[in-house]
């Protein structure tokens, strides 16, 4: 073999060479790419699997909220109805008894059983025990009215709905929490009528709320506002906390995205409720300024019908 037949030999290797290792080149690069995009592929779904979970257990804790409170009805409804009969029934009783004693017919003898102290007490104390029952009772009425409200998350039907009457609910429902950290203060100026899912509005509204108490200091403000804005309704929910840094305002929204410890949040719950004001609603849920006392307000607007 003469060398020029080396030299083309040496060429032909060399190429081939080259060839090859610019193709496992290539297929490595190409089968890099795909990993990478079946991993954020994979993340996207464990993503949505992970929100799927949240709105699945948030159903579920509205059907059973509703169970309950459905159960809790019916006995509520006949001890208020045995009690009202009850008051009339003591009402007659009393006037009864004090016809009685202002009778000059009846003797003093016949008339000092009911002129005991025992019975006085008793005739003087019944009709306050039962109005007071009766206004205890009417308020767990009213705490199973708003709990069977605030549970109504499990339909996509939506409905000729008060905002004020929502916002009340939640801040029924929520209560003994606001009462325990927080100073509420709450101005629902707003006369609009909106189509809205009541329970998911309140499931917006709850989240935002317990945001608020949780970053307040101890007896720290919440502010809660609604008013008309030309043919939306806007409501502002504010506190007096730290507000949010500028570094992760951006990211508030982000399914995930989470300040707080591992374990003590999913970092679902503003996102859950950007969802259901802006898809579901079709209206706008933003961080605007900070609140009347520094601390962050956000603010949803909904199209009036």
């Amino acid at each position: 073999m003469t060398d020029s037949d080396y030299l083309i030999a040496y060429k032909r290797e060399k190429a081939a060479r080259l060839t090859s290792e610019k193709l496992l080149e290539a297929v490595t690069r190409e089968v890099y790419f795909k990993n990478a995009e079946l991993e954020r592929v994979n993340q996207e779904l464990r993503e949505q699997q992970q929100a799927l979970i949240q709105q699945e257990k948030m159903a579920s804790v509205g059907s059973l909220a509703s169970g309950i409170a459905h159960e809790i009805n019916n006995p509520l409804g006949y001890s208020l109805s045995n009690l009202s009969v009850l008051s009339e029934y003591i009402h007659e009783l009393v006037t009864a008894i004090q016809t009685v004693r202002d009778d000059s017919s009846v003797t003093d003898a016949a008339k000092a059983p009911l002129n005991s102290d025992a019975v006085i007490e008793v005739l003087e104390d019944m009709p306050d025990l039962v109005v007071e029952s009766l206004d205890g009772l009417q308020a767990v009425k009213q705490i199973v009215t708003d709990l069977r409200g605030f549970a109504r998350t499990n339909t996509a039907e939506l409905t000729d709905t008060n905002v004020n009457d929502c916002l009340t609910t939640t801040m029924n429902v929520l209560a003994s929490e606001l009462k325990r950290k927080v100073v509420l203060h709450d101005d629902l100026q707003s006369t609009l009528i909106i189509e809205a899912n009541s329970g998911k509005l309140n499931q917006v509204f709850a989240n935002l709320i317990l945001n608020a108490v949780h970053i307040s200091p101890s007896q720290g403000n919440l502010y809660i506002t609604t008013r008309d804005d030309s043919n939306q309704v806007v409501i502002d929910i504010s506190d007096d906390g730290a507000g949010v840094p500028e570094e992760i305002k951006a990211e508030i929204f982000t399914p995930f995205f989470t300040t707080k410890p591992v374990g003590e949040g999913t970092g679902l719950g503003l996102s859950i409720a950007y969802a259901i004001i802006v898809d579901d609603h079709q209206g706008a849920l933003e961080l605007v300024d900070d609140g009347p006392g520094s601390g962050a307000t956000f603010r949803i607007r909904l199209n009036a019908i």
